[in-house]
């Protein structure tokens, strides 16, 4: 059985299998001072950790791995690679940066489908989508990388989130929380940037709210990149956002 120490980097390093790197995961969200070295590393590379995808390794630059952990131990141990968890901090980082893109009409159909079949929406909340005017940081709106703000943020009672979840082996995602009564709303499996993630919107008031994924229908599972933990009083811990 590896240590915390030992296992944190290990995961950092990119030396653990798929199977393992998730259970890594999820050991680190259970774990106050492990979540505080894991935001540590966020804030240092300015991406996000991801680690419930199986993917292949790719190259990173020489000596990053090395900066990273100086920061953390104060040990100098060379990397040449960040293995899976490289290629993944630069996909999810990829989600986020502004680019330059040609709006198609298949896209605004398909997130005029999401929308007004999972939500009820008009389809005048579908055009706003497609308008490219800044949005509410998460940073600013107290989410995190899992949950991203897609409303204007222009002082309703009600905002538009979207949730995302990363397991390719899940037959199937929900998300519940205090906002929708804690009955799960099923998530959809869609590719995104070349990768697949579970992904849907949901309408929340404004304020603190508690939630957890589901998977498969009966796994209760923390969100392990919510920055901020509470205990539900049944044993599990709820990841919480503020709005």
């Amino acid at each position: 059985m590896k240590n915390r120490e030992e296992l944190f980097q290990q995961y950092v390093d990119g030396e653990l299998s798929p199977q393992e790197e998730k259970q890594a995961l999820h050991k680190i969200a259970e774990d106050d001072e492990l979540r505080s070295m894991l935001r540590f590393e966020h804030q240092l590379n300015d991406t996000a950790f991801v680690a419930l995808l199986q993917s292949e390794a790719d190259p990173v630059p020489e000596g990053f791995s090395e900066r990273v952990m100086q920061e953390v131990y104060g040990m100098g141990e060379s990397s040449d690679s960040l293995g899976v968890t490289g290629r993944l901090q630069a996909w999810y980082r990829s989600l986020w940066i502004p680019k330059q893109i040609q709006w198609r009409p298949a896209y605004a159909l398909a997130i005029a489908v999401i929308l007004l079949f999972s939500l009820g929406y008009p389809l005048y909340m579908v055009q706003d989508m497609g308008n490219e005017r800044p949005f509410a940081s998460s940073e600013s709106a107290g989410l995190n990388d899992s949950v991203r703000q897609i409303s204007s943020g222009d002082g309703g009672e009600e905002v538009i989130l979207r949730f995302f979840y990363i397991d390719e082996e899940a037959q199937s995602v929900s998300v519940a929380g205090d906002f929708n009564d804690w009955e799960p709303v099923e998530l959809t499996r869609q590719e995104v940037n070349g990768e697949e993630v579970w992904t849907g919107f949901v309408s929340v008031k404004r304020g603190e709210h508690h939630y957890m994924f589901v998977k498969n229908g009966e796994q209760w599972v923390t969100d392990p990149l919510a920055p901020v933990h509470r205990d539900d009083g049944f044993g599990n811990k709820n990841a919480v956002i503020y709005l």
